[in-house]
């Protein structure tokens, strides 16, 4: 983690930390990670890492079919847009970490994208609106034996944005995920630092080079924080109550096998032939009145899957919504035993509105990362100058591919859309191939109908 006092003396500045924060992300990244506080294996508490799954949904939800087009005609437009689609390639992955830790730092770097999570970065000024606008990063490098931190410092001071760049050599490497900061050395003794400015001077800039990402909703743990809430914040209980249920159901099961008593004659009788009992035979014991030694006794267990089914079902539905997810998306299948997301239907409104204003959320910090990364285009000449415009593009969180492929085979059979636009959307033919086997077709009907031309 972050160590905020080594790298507020670093720069001899006040970091902005929270105790609460800092122990609530802990918190979310041991549940999500599989190690959460209530795992007792020696109990059979196991975990099925629900925290994980519905972070990874809503993940999926949010940058479904996400789109960023650049436009501007322009060498700096087209230079934003390959940065961009670098940026589509990564992000699915990243919004996935950055929804279960509450939010992330997207920055470009005048190579590719770097991403931050909370407790990877140290805060130092936020304005009025509670937006960062300072913020400290550091990335870490071994070179041999040898440890090495580098300390991005981040801020506005008057008119003018200050990127200082500052590097260390460790007094010891990593540990416990800590690090120390040792003597401070250029930046040439890395080689991925070389080339780098000690110190970078901006002119004109509105906002930061970089832009946090934040996760929607009311911050209840430290109204104080910039930093938001992970997606499962709020449903700790009901995601502990899920791991208990289902441990006990799966140790039900494992003792539901059925055992068959048999008494002592049984045994010796069995050994002395030397006859090799079945797995589902047990002796009753020696100390055990079995009736003259000949007892046989069936033990069968009695299940109450449909029932604890009943139960995991209940904590799932209301897990998933005070995850932000309408009621019943989330269900475990009593016959394969999969916990699986639900298809999102029309009508599911509070699914749909929380998506939204992820994705308005996610929108606004491309944005400005975006403008950042023009801003650092135009200082390290990456791109000749020029205007850009940027848009944004999402898929129907509703979409159900076999209903549009039927949809689209009517729309050809009545002539709407040329066959061949079908054939690129759903069978994944190139637009050439499919408009040569489309000619084909149609060539073939002509000549059917020419050879059985119709009787008027």
């Amino acid at each position: 983690m972050f160590n905020n006092a080594e790298v507020g003396r670093a720069f001899h500045v006040h970091l902005i930390q929270s105790p609460k924060m800092e122990t609530a992300l802990q918190k979310w990244d041991d549940i999500s990670t599989g190690k959460p506080a209530w795992l007792n294996p020696e109990d059979g508490v196991k975990t099925v890492n629900m925290a994980k799954h519905i972070a990874d949904t809503r993940a999926k939800l949010i940058t479904l079919d996400l789109g960023i087009a650049v436009s501007g005609n322009s060498a700096r437009a087209e230079y934003l847009q390959e940065i961009c689609d670098d940026l589509l390639k990564r992000l699915p992955d990243r919004v996935k970490d950055a929804v279960r830790m509450g939010g992330m730092m997207l920055k470009y770097n005048g190579q590719t994208w770097d991403f931050i999570l909370p407790g990877d970065f140290g805060i130092t000024k936020m304005d009025s609106n509670g937006e960062i606008v300072g913020a400290i990063f550091a990335q870490h490098i071994i070179q041999g034996n040898d440890h090495f931190t580098r300390l991005e410092y981040h801020r506005f001071e008057g008119d003018l944005y200050i990127v200082t760049n500052r590097a260390f050599k460790n007094r010891a490497t990593l540990n416990n995920d800590a690090f120390m900061l040792g003597s401070e050395v250029p930046l040439n003794s890395v080689d991925e630092w070389a080339e780098m400015q000690e110190e970078a001077r901006i002119q004109n800039l509105e906002k930061p080079l970089f832009a946090y990402f934040r996760v929607p909703g009311v911050n209840h743990i430290d109204p104080s924080s910039p930093l938001g809430l992970s997606v499962f914040a709020n449903a700790i209980t009901e995601l502990e109550a899920i791991d208990m249920a289902i441990s006990r159901k799966d140790t039900e099961v494992e003792d539901s096998k059925h055992v068959t008593f048999v008494g002592q004659a049984v045994i010796k009788g069995a050994q002395n032939q030397r006859f090799k009992l079945p797995r589902f035979v047990k002796g009753l014991g020696m100390n055990v009145d079995d009736t003259g030694n000949a007892a046989i006794r069936e033990h069968v267990p009695t299940l109450q899957t449909e029932a604890r089914i009943k139960d995991i079902n209940f904590d799932l539905s209301l897990a998933g919504v005070k995850c932000g997810f309408s009621e019943g998306v989330f269900v475990l299948d009593g016959q394969t035993g999969m916990i699986t997301a639900t298809q999102v239907e029309a009508d599911d409104r509070d699914t749909i509105q929380t998506i939204k204003d992820d994705r308005d959320a996610l929108q606004a910090a491309i944005e400005q990362a975006v403008y950042g990364a023009d801003a650092l285009a135009t200082l390290l000449n990456l791109a000749p100058a020029g205007e850009y415009e940027i848009a944004f593009s999402f898929g129907d969180i509703t979409y159900n591919y076999e209903e549009d492929k039927a949809n689209w085979k009517s729309y050809v059979l009545q002539g709407w859309v040329p066959v061949w636009k079908y054939l690129v959307k759903f069978e994944k033919m190139t637009e050439e191939d499919a408009k040569a086997l489309a000619q084909e077709v149609a060539q073939e009907r002509l000549s059917m109908a020419s050879l059985f031309p119709q009787q008027e």
